[in-house]
């Protein structure tokens, strides 16, 4: 498994969502399974989005691919996302 860890910056959180909720299938296609959004009070047009991949070479595919800079542009995002992939090491339950 790979984990994607995505920032993204937009003008409205209310236009880009609909746009992220679309690419569902996208990121299905390239192994996606399962996404997390978090923002922070003090900054609503900023995401940290959180998704597994089955596959980081997929994952790679997907975020270079043409229909999803198609959609990071329709869906009001302002600069290109930072993306960094992360290898699970640990899981720790309190």
């Amino acid at each position: 498994m790979a984990h994607a860890l995505i920032h993204a910056e937009f003008r409205d959180y209310d236009e880009w969502k609909p746009v992220f909720e679309e690419l569902a299938s996208l990121r299905g296609r390239y192994g996606s399974q399962g996404t997390r959004i978090f923002r922070a009070d003090d900054h609503p047009n900023e995401a940290v989005i959180l998704t597994e991949f089955r596959d980081e070479q997929e994952a790679r595919r997907m975020f270079q691919s043409d229909e999803f800079r198609e959609a990071t542009q329709r869906a009001g995002v302002t600069t290109p996302p930072k993306i960094e992939f992360l290898d699970e090491v640990d899981s720790l339950v309190s």
